[in-house]
């Protein structure tokens, strides 16, 4: 149960980071449209309670999934798809700033993937590092680092059978050519989930 809260906290501390100071989102909703209507997905505007923060919600379909994309005046681009899955698999993976830390309260070696620019930007935690190191292949870190995505956490439930992955996205929710990447980078990552079998 110790263990459970341990976790739960850690994806949490990775969806919270990291933060630009308020950003108006306003000028973007033109945007997401477009992208929305690209896709064939869905998009929807929300406030806090208060009414004073513009949150921009949009939904991915793609085969028999869906990408939820999500982006506020005070927080950056996050990406969260849900699976079923009775694949035993966890990952965490982040820039070395936040990460190291984890890594260090685990006490747990760190995992590489042979790839210098990508060891060198990201520290890696895996509960099964050889099916990680065949899901992150060479065309995924080179998108990592080019759109430069903070934080990964990708978590099973095996009595569920459920399985989410969530991404945080270190810029901005910037011009459309580079959150397109994003989806379409995403969308890369379920054929390889799909194709190792993690997910069905």
């Amino acid at each position: 149960m110790k263990e459970e809260k341990e976790d739960k906290s850690l994806l949490q501390e990775i969806l919270q980071s990291p933060s630009y100071g308020y950003t108006d989102n306003f000028p973007k909703r033109d945007m997401w449209k477009e992208i929305a209507k690209f896709y064939q997905g869905e998009f929807k505007i929300k406030f806090n309670s208060g009414c004073e923060l513009e949150i921009h919600q949009i939904t991915i379909p793609y085969k028999k999934w869906t990408i939820h994309i999500s982006v506020s005046d005070t927080r950056p681009m996050k990406f969260q798809m849900d699976f079923r899955s009775r694949f035993d698999f966890d990952m965490l993976l982040s820039w070395e700033d936040f990460i190291e830390r984890i890594l260090k309260k685990f006490g747990e070696p760190e995992i590489e993937v042979d790839s210098y620019d990508f060891d060198k930007r990201y520290l890696i935690k895996s509960s099964q590092p050889d099916l990680l190191k065949r899901l992150l292949t060479k065309e995924i870190q080179e998108a990592f680092l080019e759109y430069n995505v903070y934080s990964v956490a990708y978590k099973t439930n095996p009595e569920s059978q459920k399985a989410e992955w969530l991404s945080v996205i270190q810029r901005k929710a910037g011009d459309k050519a580079l959150v397109m990447g994003l989806i379409n980078l995403h969308m890369l990552i379920i054929d390889r989930l799909n194709d190792l079998k993690i997910i069905g």
